[in-house]
């Protein structure tokens, strides 16, 4: 009876969330900048990120929290999960840190937190010193010069709840902080998804992220909308018997609704598409090797091994040259 009591007040809280943030976002008078979402889209397992991303269905570990919190039903005991980053030639860290545990068969809870940041940015705006009697001269006095930071935190509070059919019903509460120098921002958003296994050896996911559309209010008066974005996914697996191994082909596709043009594989006005593939090769449950394309076509690989209690997971991303490219080395720890 207790449980049951702490699961109602669990959801009536989850609606709640859900009707102030959509009121919210609907309020009259407000301006918006738009598309200002890119901080949520860079994934935080380097097995998915391996994948060119496509994890919405195979997500059954603690990371299960950012790709598709319905996932976290293959969470057994506690799990943690550490992955860091570096991008664009080393000047942006991108740090995720995650505790999973189950509070019953039928229920597991996910603390997760996300910061990406540059720091030490050089600030040059009270060090530029005029000429006398020539105000289009300047120099800069570089002993004024200070620094500051740019970082994005997000907290991710998630739960997943077996329904009835063999269907998992997963959501994610976002507590968002973004900070740049001297001004902040503070965000809420709510991410809601489904998971199973259909077949024998096949899993279907879907994930509706951002699902009331997600608010970020700054300091400054100024507000950003992060719109929703669905992601539908599957993945297969095909056992080789002869050698103790598995191939795992696994896909997403992603519905936008942003009016983006140039950089979707397809579009149709305000909706656009996308589409992402990858394969795992699952050798005795050891080791794991990983290829995959992402939705703006970049190649991706990785590699993996599992050793008792641990698995150790590391991606690489090919950019283009000028911002360098990504390498990631993801921690899982099973307790």
């Amino acid at each position: 009876m207790i449980i049951k009591k702490s699961v109602s007040k669990f959801y009536l809280i989850f609606i709640g969330i859900l009707i102030i943030s959509f009121d919210l976002v609907w309020a009259e008078g407000w301006r918006f900048r738009k598309y200002a979402g890119e901080f949520l889209e860079i994934g935080v397992a380097a097995r998915a990120e391996a994948l060119g991303g496509s994890y919405t269905a195979l997500a059954n570990d603690v990371t299960a929290a950012y790709y598709n919190p319905a996932g976290l039903r293959d969470v057994k005991t506690a799990q943690a999960s550490f992955m860091h980053t570096q991008q664009m030639l080393a000047s942006v860290n991108y740090d995720f840190i995650a505790f999973a545990k189950p509070q019953s068969e039928n229920r597991i809870f996910s603390l997760s937190l996300i910061r990406l940041g540059i720091d030490h940015i050089n600030d040059s705006r009270e060090a530029q010193v005029f000429f006398e009697n020539d105000p289009e001269n300047w120099r800069i006095d570089w002993a004024k010069v200070k620094s500051f930071n740019a970082a994005d935190y997000i907290f991710i509070i998630s739960v997943a709840q077996k329904m009835k059919r063999g269907w998992w019903l997963g959501g994610n509460i976002k507590l968002i902080r973004r900070s740049l120098a001297e001004h902040s921002g503070n965000g809420l958003g709510v991410d809601i998804a489904v998971q199973k296994s259909l077949f024998d050896k096949f899993r279907f996911g879907a994930n509706l992220k951002n699902t009331t559309t997600t608010l970020i209010a700054w300091d400054t008066g100024e507000k950003e909308l992060v719109k929703p974005a669905l992601f539908i996914g599957g993945a297969g697996e095909i056992p080789i018997a002869s050698i103790k191994s598995n191939l795992r082909p696994v896909m997403d596709i992603i519905l936008r609704s942003e009016g983006i043009q140039k950089s979707a594989q397809l579009n149709f006005g305000t909706l656009s598409l996308d589409f992402t593939g990858g394969i795992e090769y699952d050798y005795r449950g050891v080791l794991f090797v990983r290829a995959g394309v992402d939705q703006i076509s970049r190649m991706a690989l990785g590699t993996g091994i599992q050793i008792p209690h641990i698995r150790i997971d590391y991606a690489y991303t090919h950019y283009d040259t000028e911002i360098g490219n990504s390498h990631r080395i993801g921690l899982i720890v099973q307790f």
